[in-house]
């Protein structure tokens, strides 16, 4: 009797069957982590890999983070990119896949003294969207003595900078870089910088729906980690800077 019932509850579990492909939400062009145009970087091509190592595919739709927030919400996206347990959505988290080396960004004609958070204070600040709930309570409390902002697009970062509207800039300082291309020959951004490296380095997950896209995902991603293809990604993006 007790078997019966087993198999009986077993056949009316619900399963979960994968898509013929996952869709994820990414943020928008945000080279080298992300080349929205090429469907490529260094955040997308580790999730590729990690998938494939699973025999599973991938498609990805570009979006704010807004966008991408409320899409996920409303079951239009099987999971998003570049999230972290602060930015307070719900769902499935996949481990760590990458980080973001965030750095204040200075012109260096200004000489300015910032060798910690606290002394961003003293300054005027270009930020990314969000960074005040991912940069720690030090950081937040600092956006609220000065004059902060955050920016939906971090081109706009680069030409505040360089422009002298803005003291300083909160960002990947590997993005801010790649950026620059997307500036010229407007401003000139031969301009000397200097960077602050006042924060430690900011883990990024992915999360989920469900479960078994998490599970499969964390799999894939040791797997690569193990045989060398991650550590190839990260070299072939950031170099050994």
């Amino acid at each position: 009797m007790r078997l019966s019932l087993l198999l009986i509850c077993l056949l009316i579990l619900p399963t979960y069957a994968f898509p013929a492909s996952i869709t994820i939400g990414s943020a928008l062009n945000r080279p080298p982590y992300i080349i929205e145009d090429a469907e490529s970087g260094l955040e997308i091509d580790i999730i590729k890999a990690a998938f494939k190592e699973m025999g599973q595919s991938v498609n990805f739709k570009f979006y704010s983070r807004k966008r991408q927030v409320l899409y996920f919400n409303k079951d239009r996206l099987d999971a998003v990119m570049t999230m972290n347990p602060a930015n307070g959505v719900d769902g499935y988290w996949s481990n760590d896949y990458v980080d973001y080396t965030n750095v204040a960004i200075s012109l260096a004609a200004q000489h300015l003294e910032i060798k910690t958070i606290a002394d961003l204070k003293n300054y005027s600040i270009a930020a990314f969207e969000n960074a005040r709930l991912l940069l720690g309570a030090e950081f937040n409390a600092v956006a609220q003595q000065t004059i902060y902002r955050e920016v939906d697009t971090q081109l706009s970062q680069n030409r505040m900078l360089y422009l002298g509207r803005i003291n300083t800039v909160i960002a990947d300082r590997y993005i801010f870089t790649q950026l620059n291309r997307f500036v010229e020959p407007n401003i000139d951004t031969q301009q000397a910088l200097s960077y602050h490296f006042i924060f430690p380095p900011t883990s990024y997950r992915m999360v989920f729906h469900n479960s078994v896209a998490r599970d499969t995902f964390n799999q894939g991603l040791a797997k690569i980690k193990a045989n060398g293809v991650y550590q190839a990604l990260v070299a072939k993006y950031l170099g050994s800077a």
